[in-house]
C-alpha cells in the first residue's frame, strides 16, 4: 500500500504488548491526526484517524493486491492484531491528508486512460471545478511512468502527490501544482479520474466516523497514553527570573533544530539530483562535478574550501560547521549547486533534460528549504535552478 507516512511518532511497537482499542481510544481523547500502520506476518494493515476519529482502515495481505478498506475492515485489523503478533507504527499527519488518503482508497474511477493530446487538462479541470467534483487525477507519462496524483475537494485543486523515493513518502504542498500543471500539458500526458465515494463531511462529524467495537479482555498489558509529539509546538512560558535561563538554553535549541532542518530540507534536493545524474552516466560523476564546484567558488566563499573542513556532502550527508553563518551558506551553496549543474549540461547536454516529476519535486523541496531558511531568520534564499 502506498500512503504517506508523515512525521514518525512511534515504531516497533509490539502488538504483543499494546492494546490497540485502547491505544485508539487514547488518540480520540487527545484528537490525533495521523496512521498507525499494522505490520503482520501475513500482510499490512493501517488505521487511518483525522482530529481522534478513525475514518477507515486498509488492508493487503500481498504486495500489489488490492487492499480492502472500510468499516469492516476496522473490525477485522483490530482482531488480527488482537491475535497475531506483529509491530505497530504510528505517523503524524494533518487532519487534510487523511482527507486525501480516504479517498484515495474510497473511489470509484469515472475516466480512464484520457489524453492531453485530445482532452485539454487545464479546460477539463475547469469542468470537474464547475461539477464541484470531489476525488483524484492520477497522471501518467506517455511511457506510463507515473508523474503524480492531484486531489480535488468540492472542485478545487487541494493537493498534489508526487511519487518519490525517499523512505517516508509524502503529500507536496499546494504551491507545487501551477508548475506540474505546466510541464505536464507542455509535455504530454495520460490521465485517469477518480470520484470519491467518501460522505462529504469534515473530520470530527459523525456521519463519517467509524468506531471501534470493545476488545476482548486478553493478557496484553495496556498502552499508556501516547501524546503527540509536540516538539515544534510554540514555547510559551512565564518571563521570569527563574525561567530566563532556561527560555536561552530552549531558544538555543530552536535555532539549532532550525539548522538541521535548513541542512535536511538541501541534502534531500542535492540527493534527488545526484541520483538522476549518476542514473544516466555512471556512480561518482555528480560528487565530481560538485567537488570541482566547490573548489572553485572556495574564494568567494571560504568555508567551501575542502581544507577547511567546514562544508562537506558524501554519501548523501551534508555536514556543516556550526561556526557558518546561514545567510552566508545559502548564498555559496546556491552558488556552487548552480555552477556544479552548468558543468554538468556542458558535458552531458542531451541527458540533462530532467522528467516532470523529478523537476517538480525539486521544485517543491527548494520550496521547504525556502521555508526553513526564513524559520531561521534568512528571508533572501537565492535561487537553486533545476532546468
Amino acid at each position: 500500500m502506498i500512503y504517506p507516512r508523515g512525521d514518525v511518532i512511534h515504531q516497533n511497537l509490539s502488538t504483543e504488548y499494546t492494546d490497540v482499542p485502547d491505544l485508539l481510544e487514547t488518540f480520540a481523547s487527545n484528537g490525533f491526526s495521523g496512521i498507525i500502520e499494522v505490520v503482520l506476518p501475513k500482510g499490512l494493515g493501517a488505521f487511518f484517524i483525522a482530529k481522534g476519529q478513525v475514518r477507515g482502515a486498509a488492508m493487503e495481505s500481498d504486495p500489489g493486491q488490492s487492499p480492502t478498506f472500510g468499516k469492516e475492515t476496522v473490525h477485522e485489523l483490530i482482531n488480527l492484531a488482537s491475535k497475531e503478533i506483529g509491530i505497530l507504527n504510528i505517523y503524524k499527519l494533518s487532519p487534510n491528508q487523511i482527507d486525501e488518503i480516504v479517498i484515495r482508497f474510497n473511489s470509484e474511477i469515472v475516466f480512464k486512460g484520457l489524453t492531453t493530446d485530445f482532452v485539454k487538462l487545464d479546460k477539463f479541470i475547469q469542468k470537474l471545478r464547475n461539477e464541484h467534483h470531489t476525488g483524484y487525477i492520477e497522471v501518467f507519462s506517455k511511457k506510463n511512468q507515473s508523474l503524480g496524483t492531484l486531489f480535488l475537494k468540492d472542485g478545487e485543486l487541494a493537493d498534489l502527490y508526487l511519487p518519490s523515493e525517499l523512505e517516508n513518502q509524502s503529500l507536496s504542498e499546494p504551491e507545487a501544482i501551477p508548475t506540474f500543471l505546466d510541464d505536464v500539458i507542455r509535455q504530454g500526458a495520460i490521465f485517469n479520474v477518480y470520484r470519491s465515494l467518501s460522505p462529504n463531511v469534515s473530520p470530527g462529524e459523525d456521519k463519517s466516523v467509524i468506531k471501534p467495537e470493545p476488545a476482548l479482555e486478553n493478557n496484553k498489558t495496556h498502552v499508556q497514553k501516547i501524546e503527540e509529539d509536540s516538539s515544534h509546538d510554540p514555547i510559551v512560558v512565564e518571563d521570569t527570573e527563574e525561567r530566563a535561563e532556561e527560555n536561552n538554553e530552549r531558544n538555543k535549541q530552536i535555532n539549532w533544530d532550525s539548522h538541521k532542518q535548513v541542512l535536511k530540507a538541501l541534502q534531500e534536493i542535492i540527493v534527488k539530483v545526484e541520483k538522476f545524474v549518476d542514473g544516466f552516466s555512471q556512480e561518482g560523476i555528480f560528487l565530481r562535478a560538485f567537488k570541482r564546484a566547490l573548489i572553485e567558488k572556495s574564494d568567494e566563499y571560504p568555508f567551501l574550501d575542502p581544507f577547511t573542513e567546514q562544508f562537506d556532502y558524501r554519501k548523501g550527508e551534508i555536514v556543516l560547521d556550526q561556526e557558518v553563518e546561514l545567510n552566508q551558506f545559502a548564498t555559496g551553496i546556491a552558488d556552487c549547486f548552480n555552477l556544479t549543474l552548468s558543468h554538468l549540461k556542458k558535458e552531458f547536454s542531451k541527458n540533462m533534460n530532467m522528467p516532470v516529476n523529478l523537476k517538480s519535486e525539486l521544485e517543491l523541496k527548494f520550496k521547504l528549504y525556502e521555508d526553513a531558511m526564513k524559520q531561521s531568520g534568512i528571508h533572501s534564499v537565492p535561487p537553486m535552478f533545476f532546468k
